[in-house]
C-alpha cells in the first residue's frame, strides 16, 4: 500500500553532497518557460481505487522550491498521478495508467499556464505553431489523419487572400500555413515533411494566385520533402473576391460528395476590401473551420459578382454578416436580403461597436445561439496574422476566437472571459509572441480566467 507520510532516504554520494533516492520522483515545471513550479500538489492514486477516505489508496505532497515531489512504500501496480496548482494559475494535469514495477522512477510534468502563449520567432512559425495546437495536439508530430495542407501568403499585401481559407481546412481537414512569396518558411518545411512522414503523400493546397503565392514555393517545398507532394491551386486568376467564391464553391462540392461532410446551408459575408475590417472575417473563420461554412466577401457598399454569383448558385437559405453598418452597409444587406429572398432565406448580422464587441458577439451567438461551437477552446489575438492561423486552428477544436488590444486587456475581452467561466475552458491560446500580445496582457488574461 502507499504510505501517507513521505520518507525520503538520503545516501551521500561524496562529501558535502547528498542524492535523494526515492521510489517515485520527478518535477513539475512549466510548459512555456522550463522554471521550477514550487507550492504544486500532487497526488499518487491506486488505479481505479480513488477513495479520498482511505489513505491506503493514495499520497500526497507537495513541490519544493525546485519543483521537485517524491513518493515512498509503494507498491508495484498501475497508478494515477494529479498534479494541481492551488493557486489556480495553471491547468490541473493527469497522468493516468502509469505503471510501477518497483523499480525506481522519474515522470516529470510540465504545467500549461490558464492562458498558454501559443507563438513562433515570426508570423510563419506563429501560424505552425498554431496549426500544431488544432491538427496535432499530442505534440508528437503524428499529425493525425491530415493529408493535404493548405499554404497562403502570409504577406501584409495579400492578406485578404487566407480570410476564406478556413473553409478549405474544414473540407480537408487541413491545417493552414504562410509562406512569403520570396520562400518558404524552415518551419512550414519540416512541419510539412512530418505530414508527410507520418501519413504519407500528401496534398497542397495553394491559396492566391502566382503573384501571391509563387509556383517556385512548391516546388521549393518539394524539395524539402522527403516523400510525395502534389499540388493544386484554388485559383490562378481573380481577386480576393473570386477567390472567396471559389474556396465557397469547392468547400460545398467537398460537402456534396462526402456524406460524412454535414455542414448548416449558411454563407459568412465580411467585409474582404478594407484590411482594418479584416478582424470580423476571422472572427468568423472558427465557424466555417469547424462546420464548413463558407466564408464570402464583399465590399462596404457594394456586392462583387462573384459573391453575388456564389451566394446564388449555392442556394444558401442563410446568410449571416460579421460587421456592423460601416463594415458592411445597410444597402449591401438588402440587396444580400434581396439574393436570399429567391429561396426563401434570410438575412442576420453579427456585430459590436467595434472589432473587439463584434467577435465576442460572433463567439457568442456561434456558441450559446446556434451551438456550433464551444468554449471549451478560446483563442485570442491582437495581430493579423496570428489571427488568420488562429481561427483555422481553434475551429478545428470547435472553439471560438476573440480579439484584445496588445498592450492592453481590452475591457470587454475581459469580461467575456469572466462571464463564461473560461477557467473551465480546456485551453487558452494567447496567439503571437510578446510583441503581439505583452506578458502584462496575459497576465491580465489570467487574472479573468480565474475569476468566478
Amino acid at each position: 500500500m502507499l504510505l501517507a507520510a513521505i520518507l525520503v532516504a538520503m545516501v551521500p554520494v561524496h562529501a558535502g553532497a547528498l542524492i535523494l533516492l526515492d521510489d517515485w520522483y520527478g518535477y513539475v515545471t512549466d510548459s512555456e518557460t522550463g522554471a521550477a513550479l514550487s507550492g504544486i500538489d500532487v497526488t499518487l492514486y491506486m488505479y481505479d481505487q480513488y477513495d479520498p477516505m482511505d489513505p491506503n489508496y493514495f499520497d500526497d505532497t507537495t513541490t519544493s522550491s525546485t519543483g521537485r515531489y517524491a513518493f515512498n512504500g509503494m507498491d508495484p501496480g498501475e497508478h494515477d498521478l494529479s498534479v494541481y496548482d492551488p493557486n489556480g494559475r495553471y491547468r490541473e494535469q493527469w497522468l493516468n495508467g502509469l505503471q510501477y514495477t518497483g523499480a525506481r522512477i522519474r515522470k516529470d510534468v510540465q504545467m500549461a499556464p490558464l492562458a498558454e502563449r501559443v507563438a513562433g520567432q515570426s508570423r510563419y512559425s506563429t501560424a505552425v505553431a498554431v496549426a500544431r495546437r488544432g491538427f496535432d495536439p499530442s505534440g508528437d508530430k503524428s499529425w493525425p489523419d491530415v493529408e493535404h495542407v493548405i499554404i497562403a501568403s502570409g504577406e501584409d499585401r495579400a492578406a485578404a487572400d487566407p480570410l476564406a481559407a478556413a473553409g478549405l481546412c474544414w473540407a480537408y481537414d487541413a491545417p493552414l500555413f504562410l509562406v512569403s512569396s520570396k520562400s518558404v518558411p524552415s518551419e512550414v518545411a519540416q512541419a510539412v515533411n512530418e505530414i508527410v512522414a507520418a501519413n504519407g503523400s500528401t496534398n497542397v493546397l495553394i491559396v492566391g494566385g502566382p503573384v501571391s503565392v509563387p509556383d517556385k514555393r512548391f516546388t521549393e517545398l518539394d524539395a524539402a520533402v522527403s516523400g510525395t507532394l502534389t499540388e493544386e491551386r484554388i485559383l490562378a486568376v481573380g481577386n480576393r473576391f473570386d477567390l472567396a467564391a471559389a474556396i465557397a464553391r469547392r468547400v460545398m462540392l467537398i460537402a456534396d460528395l462526402d456524406p460524412a461532410k454535414d455542414t448548416p446551408p449558411a454563407a459568412l459575408v465580411a467585409n474582404g476590401a478594407d484590411p482594418t475590417k479584416f478582424f470580423d472575417a476571422l472572427a468568423l473563420s472558427p465557424i466555417s473551420a469547424a462546420k464548413g461554412c463558407p466564408i464570402l466577401l464583399v465590399k462596404a457598399n457594394s456586392i462583387p459578382a462573384a459573391t453575388a454569383g456564389a451566394l446564388r448558385d449555392l442556394a444558401f437559405t442563410r446568410a449571416i454578416v460579421g460587421g456592423g453598418p460601416n463594415t458592411v452597409n445597410y444597402t449591401v444587406y438588402g440587396q444580400l436580403q434581396g439574393i436570399l429572398d429567391g429561396v426563401g432565406g434570410h438575412m442576420q448580422r453579427w456585430y459590436g461597436q467595434s472589432r473587439y464587441t463584434t467577435a465576442i458577439a460572433i463567439a457568442e451567438k456561434a456558441v450559446d445561439q446556434e451551438h456550433w461551437l464551444n468554449y471549451w477552446t478560446i483563442a485570442i489575438a491582437a495581430k493579423l496574422p496570428d489571427a488568420l492561423a488562429g481561427g483555422a486552428a481553434v475551429g478545428n477544436r470547435g472553439g471560438v476566437l476573440v480579439l484584445t488590444r496588445g498592450d492592453s486587456l481590452t475591457p470587454e475581452t475581459a469580461a467575456f472571459l469572466e462571464r463564461h467561466d473560461m477557467a473551465n475552458a480546456y485551453a487558452c491560446w494567447v496567439l503571437g509572441g510578446k510583441l503581439s500580445i505583452t506578458d502584462a496582457v496575459r497576465k491580465k488574461i489570467i487574472d479573468a480566467l480565474m475569476l468566478p
